[in-house]
């Protein structure tokens, strides 16, 4: 690292007195500290010498960004933070702080970066409150849990584990007098006993979207926004019923939810009892030819009347005016469940979750074969086997049932492939989010106990929805085309599941969200934050990365002129959304041939996706599980090369576009060549020479737009010296192509 190179990123070289330091070494022998040589005696004494003048002086630390309503409960100066896979011997200098919000480091030195995403809200040195995982006390290499009980005045070295695989080591050499206040904050305030204890209740500032046009209308609390469902799915058979109001025949189901028109709520009210948790048959989806996705509860042992399981299935057979067949698909016997899924997270995480650089090494040896023994691809191949095996079941016009023990964790994930297998609005941004809302949220997957938000919940804890992610994922890479989103809109969606500002995936049920809010001592204060409203969190630059490039450009391909009239229209409900108007529901499909003669088929069959779901042609989530691992990263290359030259080539096709309709004086072109809402932006990826990675430019790794935490250097990458590196730059367009 010259200072040349420095300079022209516009950054100071390190003068005599800054706070990084190399080489630190433990020299208490009480601590199991060892001898060490004069060099290294003479590193440790400099830089504590320069410590002291620094704190004599005052610490030259920033102020700490806080959002309204956070206040710093504990701080420690002149903590030492270790780079990732460092050894203990390479880090920064600064302040640790713990708030009601997060965990921050904060220090005066700045570094060269990779080019990554910048989150408003945390920064790369901050760690949300209820993404800690667990805390250790490292002492002579081996590792100790930390709790509040057990912290004593004698620690040195923490790690701090976090749930998305990060590790943070840091050391209170310099600080003694400081570190058990900071420890015991962090861990007091990271665990916390009840939900009203998290950030969402503490923060001030009112949310510019009221609730009603923000959140209300998208949980699927009314009985409006189901009927739009209903009538845009054409299900007939079907009613949506108010039997749950005040929550008193299931407290995990909204107020109100869609059954068979057949039953009355006195059926209802008689045959809760008998399913587990008072779950009764759900409907989530359906076709207009009558076939249906239902979603319910195994019958409770307690209550062994197998009858009224035939009475409820026999109701949903007779919904469709045909009395279409009814499939059931018992989860619980051919998938995986919720603590299987928990189970194979572990040791997926400490697969990808290595403290140092010899554990990386050691299990890169093995590497394949610890995957295989994690099972977590298998149960990935699992549930999307399922999924289109139910799939094709609909499109033979039979109505299936997941019947899972509690209803709420696997028939989601389910429920949800099997929609976006056969319903194209579903691939779309503003569609995902929207069938999200319907199937997690609104149905109640219980995301305090899965995720562990609160404390006493280890036993219930499993991540469920990252599993669906991955699912998702998967698709993605097998039908790269017909997602509007991209993957980077997939890990920060799993990132944004622990950030406690937003209410979305606080809460198990409607019922834990009401009752948190009116028994909250803040709830006059209090307001409902959705997790959709990205632009609170990143940049436009920032989002723009969450569109898939092949998407836009699928809407340029030529399609068959005969189709049906599209029924992809968003709910009625989904319209108080921005800009969701613009946003086409359905990609267009490039036809092999075109037949002239007017034919009918099933628009469903079509829309099916055409995936492998078989072990052979699935991947690790290289981008989701390995970004912070430095020595796995490829400098150059991987994934994001083609993303971004995707990006390119649709630049270049819009530049195109525009030039044409400059020059044509003809009438408005079909609505098939028309702008979609993810084109009013340009973004460019200029291809530069490969040996001006020395010379600062902003360069990718092969986990972009992700990069690991600061300080780091190119040393830790592997290079591709075969991949040209991208220069990324942003530019608005100055006019839409469309009127």
């Amino acid at each position: 690292m010259t200072t040349n190179w420095l300079k022209d990123l516009n950054l100071k070289p390190r003068s005599n007195s800054v706070k990084t330091f190399k080489s630190y070494v433990n020299l208490d022998p009480e601590e199991g500290g060892g001898k060490s040589d004069s060099a290294d005696f003479f590193q440790e004494t400099k830089f504590k010498d320069e410590e002291e003048e620094i704190c004599a002086k005052g610490a030259p630390y920033p102020e700490p960004t806080l959002l309204p309503g956070e206040v710093i409960i504990s701080q420690a100066e002149n903590v030492l933070k270790f780079n990732t896979l460092s050894e203990l011997n390479k880090g920064i200098s600064g302040l640790l702080i713990c708030t009601n919000f997060k965990v921050s480091f904060v220090t005066a030195e700045t570094f060269p970066s990779n080019l990554h995403q910048k989150n408003a809200l945390l920064g790369e040195n901050d760690i949300c409150l209820i993404n800690i995982d667990s805390v250790y006390h490292v002492n002579n290499g081996k590792r100790k849990k930390l709790s509040v009980s057990c912290t004593s005045s004698s620690i040195e070295i923490i790690e701090v584990h976090c749930k998305d695989f990060r590790i943070y080591t840091y050391s209170f050499k310099f600080s003694p007098q400081h570190q058990r206040s900071v420890i015991n904050t962090i861990i007091h305030h990271a665990f916390v006993p009840r939900i009203n204890l998290l950030f969402a209740f503490d923060y001030k500032q009112a949310s510019p979207f009221s609730e009603e046009s923000e959140n209300h209308s998208l949980l699927f609390t009314r009985s409006c926004d189901w009927e739009a469902e209903l009538e845009r799915c054409k299900c007939p058979g079907w009613r949506v019923t108010l039997a749950n109001e005040k929550f008193l025949l299931c407290e995990s189901l909204p107020e109100c939810f869609v059954v068979p028109s057949i039953l009355l709520d006195m059926n209802l009210n008689k045959t809760a009892p008998h399913f587990s948790g008072h779950r009764v048959p759900t409907w989530t989806w359906g076709t207009s030819s009558g076939a249906s996705i239902v979603r319910m509860a195994a019958l409770d042992t307690n209550i062994s009347d197998s009858r009224q399981k035939d009475v409820m299935v026999d109701a949903i057979s007779r919904a469709s005016p045909r009395q279409v067949p009814v499939r059931s698909f018992n989860l619980d016997d051919i998938c995986p469940t919720y603590k299987d899924v928990q189970n194979s997270f572990l040791k997926l995480k400490s697969l990808c979750m290595p403290s140092t650089a010899q554990e990386f090494w050691e299990t890169e040896n093995n590497y394949l074969s610890h995957l295989e023994s994690t099972k977590w691809l298998n149960f990935v191949s699992s549930c999307l086997n399922t999924a289109l095996e139910a799939a094709n079941s609909l499109l033979e016009n039979t109505t299936i049932i997941f019947s899972e023990h509690e209803g709420r964790d696997l028939s989601a994930v389910l429920s949800c492939l099997v929609q976006i297998m056969l319903d194209p609005l579903y691939r779309t941004t503003n569609g995902f989010e929207l069938l999200i809302q319907k199937e997690w949220i609104a149905l109640g997957h219980p995301f305090t106990e899965r995720h562990r938000l609160v404390s006493g919940s280890e036993s219930e804890e499993s991540p469920v929805f990252l599993l669906f992610l991955d699912c998702i994922w998967q698709l993605t890479e097998q039908c790269p085309a017909v997602f509007e989103f991209s993957e980077t809109y997939l890990t920060t969606l799993w990132d944004s599941c622990r950030i406690s500002l937003f209410d979305s995936f606080l809460f198990s049920s409607h019922k834990n969200r009401t009752e948190a809010i009116l028994t909250s001592t803040h709830n006059n204060s209090f307001s409902l934050r959705s997790v959709w409203r990205w632009s609170r969190q990143f940049s436009k630059n920032d989002l723009r990365l969450f569109c898939n490039p092949l998407y836009i450009l699928n809407k340029y391909t030529v399609s068959s002129p005969i189709r049906k009239p599209n029924k992809m229209e968003r709910p009625k409900s989904f319209s108080c959304m921005k800009d969701t108007a613009q946003s086409q529901a359905r990609p267009l499909i490039v036809k092999k041939t075109v037949d002239i003669t007017p034919v009918v088929w099933n628009e469903d069959e079509e829309n099916l996706l055409r995936i492998d779901p078989f072990m052979k042609s699935l991947k690790l989530w290289h981008q989701c599980y390995l970004r912070w691992i430095p020595l796995a990263h490829i400098l150059g290359g991987g994934p994001p090369v083609l993303f971004l030259t995707n990006l390119k080539i649709c630049n270049e096709i819009q530049a195109l576009e525009k030039k044409i309709k400059s020059q044509s004086k003809q009438s408005r072109p079909p609505s098939r060549h028309r702008r979609v809402a993810s084109d009013d932006y340009t973004i460019s990826a200029d291809v530069i020479d490969s040996c001006l990675i020395q010379d600062g430019c902003s360069i990718i790794t092969s986990v972009f737009p992700f990069a690991p935490v600061a300080p780091w250097d190119w040393t830790s990458y592997h290079y591709v010296p075969s991949t040209s590196c991208l220069k990324i730059s942003y530019t608005e367009t100055e006019e839409y192509l469309d009127d």
